[in-house]
């Protein structure tokens, strides 16, 4: 493979990941998802020599040197897996632009200058609002607040009830009109029963293309009237009644509908495989939820694995992200009932929309982080390997009470 008496160019490819956390080293090849962990402390040393910016990915080796261990073996599997590759010195030195985290608009460095802010363009960070119009509902389903507090899904106040007002509504659609929002979920309660329910049609209308109208599969059978033509997600939360699961089904046939399977444990999977083959239903996505009943059930089927982390491939975007912000959460906002807002329905509130501007409260939550850039940045993922190979941390993470959901 090398010979002795030449000298080489060793590069690495602009294309790997690279990450070296207490004596161990980790390659990641973003185009295929191969990788290389190693824990030699010579090749550590060669990793680190190669990420050298004067270096510019590429150092210079003797072949007497590549062909004895642990050289030999580390380079045998790092081409092969076109992490990189040798050249003879009388080759021009191969350069490689390494990539390197470098985010524009990073919020720090926007505070570090004093000609920005970190309210410049901000409106282009909101990417999804959710505006929950009232928090009525006569379904009463057990895991109503539970549900809620893991992942997009109506809810209803059992204490006091709220409503937004037609104004109230109007000034938020006003101020996100020019805003690349991508999706603006409307919620309830039981939005069927929203006071201004006629009157979204014509509000929505600038903002159809992209509005989803959620309900309850026991409220969308019941309503006295749907809106026609806006996209529905329906949240199917067990036990599942069959007879409210028909009528929904007939109530939206050839509406654009993701219906969302919320289960708890194998007994409402297996109810749920049997509705969904008995009614063949399309475009449905299961919603593990956790309740302090069901750990051994939630680690099984939630809890990240190494084989779960390299499953697919993952761009050197995405990992960067990872390392900067939640792709969870960023660029989301939560608008309650009673006009609270949020970055996270588990964080705490940056306002109230009768009150504060959109603008503002993006702002607010750029500055104070209650959740848009809350990363793996704490134990145990802090000494780990695959850190920002991890998707970042969600809602399950804060309801059970730790940093991670692995099993590595």
């Amino acid at each position: 493979m090398f010979n002795t008496g030449k000298n080489y160019w060793l590069y690495i490819a602009s294309h790997v990941y690279c990450r070296i956390q207490e004596g161990r080293a980790l390659l990641y090849n973003t185009q295929s998802g191969t990788c290389i962990e190693c824990a030699s402390g010579e090749i550590i040393v060669l990793l680190q020599s190669l990420h050298e910016k004067k270096n510019l990915g590429a150092v210079c080796f003797e072949g007497k040197k590549l062909a004895e261990e642990p050289y030999r073996s580390f380079l045998a599997e790092f081409c092969e897996k076109n992490m990189g590759g040798l050249a003879e010195v009388e080759q021009d030195k191969p350069i490689q632009l390494m990539p390197i985290l470098n985010l524009q608009r990073d919020v720090e460095k926007l505070q570090k200058d004093r000609e920005r802010s970190s309210g410049e363009n901000v409106l282009q960070y909101l990417q999804e609002l959710n505006i929950y119009v009232n928090d009525t509902c006569d379904v009463q389903c057990p895991l109503c607040t539970t549900c809620f507090r893991q992942g997009l899904c109506c809810t209803s106040n059992r204490k006091q009830s709220h409503s937004l007002s037609k104004s109230t509504l109007q000034k938020i659609l006003t101020q996100i009109q020019y805003a690349p929002v991508g999706k603006l979920n409307i919620f309830g309660g039981n939005i069927s029963e929203y006071a201004y329910f006629k009157e979204l049609e014509t509000l929505l209308q600038p903002f159809k293309e992209y509005t989803h109208l959620w309900v309850h599969y026991a409220n969308a059978g019941n309503a006295e009237r749907l809106l026609s033509g806006f996209k529905y997600d329906v949240p199917v939360t067990p036990p599942i009644d069959e007879t409210w699961l028909c009528t929904c089904l007939n109530r939206l046939n050839g509406e654009q509908t993701t219906w969302h399977f919320f289960i708890t444990g194998e007994e409402d999977y297996q109810q749920t495989e049997q509705m969904l083959e008995k009614y063949a239903i399309p475009n449905y996505v299961w919603r593990p939820v956790y309740t302090q009943a069901n750990r051994t059930f939630f680690e099984e089927q939630v809890y990240m694995t190494r084989d779960d982390i390299f499953s697919k491939p993952l761009s050197f975007r995405q990992i960067f992200a990872h390392q900067k912000l939640n792709t969870h959460f960023f660029g989301s906002l939560t608008v309650l009932a009673n006009g609270d807002v949020y970055a996270n329905v588990n964080s705490a509130k940056l306002g109230n929309v009768r009150t504060d501007s959109i603008l503002n409260l993006i702002n607010k939550e750029m500055s104070e982080n209650t959740a848009w850039r809350r990363t793996r940045d704490k134990a145990p993922c802090t000494d780990c390997l695959y850190q920002y190979l991890c998707p970042s941390p969600s809602n399950y993470e804060r309801v059970i009470g730790q940093p991670d959901l692995c099993r590595i």
